[in-house]
């Protein structure tokens, strides 16, 4: 009977990971139609004994140039994402991966918490063939790719950090829903400045905390903050860390 329950629990978390799925980013408009974060961004890490989770924003755009002649796109759908951890698997948003021209979609990575045997650097591609029509006739316009890397590590935030560093920790919880902690190590006391922006380079939030030598915490209010994704900023004398964090709602 016992081993009937851990069954039974075991499908319902497979069932909780497979049905996950992102949310589009509104703000990203038909003006500046690409991928959000760009390859020279990245992912957010991954951690050891942590659930992964992260998005990919998708902006379809609507016509591009084949053999050097306009072409309209129809649809970009996503064939496959390879070179994931084990056991990390993704989900779009629509669920069929086909994305219409000029629409606001997205890629839900995820993935059950890393052991320390899977602590390294996992190079990532997304595959996708663009549809569309080009002399009138409808066909595959282009096989493209997109090349990402999922980095696992075994420290979480600044945890066991040198204390004379400085250093800006994952914000936690992430998804964010209505407040999150960013962690940040100082080597004195000191005020350090907090910018958080979307995807477009607008700041949301802008505001100095005063902290003390060693490990702190900045509190940030979401309330009534738009889904998507961020970049929040820590500036501390010259130095500058930026990271990504998601707000899932409120």
């Amino acid at each position: 009977m016992k081993k009937n329950y851990t069954l039974i629990l075991l499908f319902i978390c497979a069932a909780l990971f497979t049905s996950a799925q992102c949310i589009p980013d509104t703000s990203i408009t038909h003006n500046i139609p690409g991928i959000y974060p760009d390859s020279a961004t990245g992912l957010p890490h991954a951690y050891v004994g942590i659930p992964y989770n992260a998005d990919i924003q998708i902006r379809v755009l609507t016509d591009t140039t084949y053999l050097g002649f306009p072409a309209i796109v129809d649809s970009i759908a996503i064939m496959s994402v390879t070179g994931m951890p084990t056991g990390f698997a993704y989900t779009c948003t629509p669920p069929s991966c086909v994305f219409p021209g000029g629409s606001n979609a997205c890629i839900y990575l995820y993935g059950p918490p890393p052991t320390t045997g899977m602590v390294g650097t996992f190079p990532i591609v997304v595959n996708m063939n663009i549809y569309g029509r080009a002399f009138g006739i409808p066909q595959t316009i282009q096989s493209s790719n997109t090349s990402y890397s999922i980095t696992i590590e075994t420290n979480v935030g600044v945890q066991n950090v040198n204390a004379y560093s400085f250093t800006v920790g994952q914000n936690a919880p992430n998804p964010a829903n209505g407040f999150t902690n960013i962690p940040v190590n100082l080597p004195k006391n000191s005020t350090v400045h907090f910018t958080l922006a979307n995807l477009l380079g607008k700041q949301v939030l802008n505001s100095d905390f005063n902290l003390s030598k060693g490990s702190n915490f900045i509190p940030v209010n979401l309330l009534g903050m738009p889904q998507g994704i961020y970049l929040y900023t820590v500036s501390f004398g010259n130095n500058t860390f930026t990271k990504r964090m998601v707000v899932s709602g409120n």
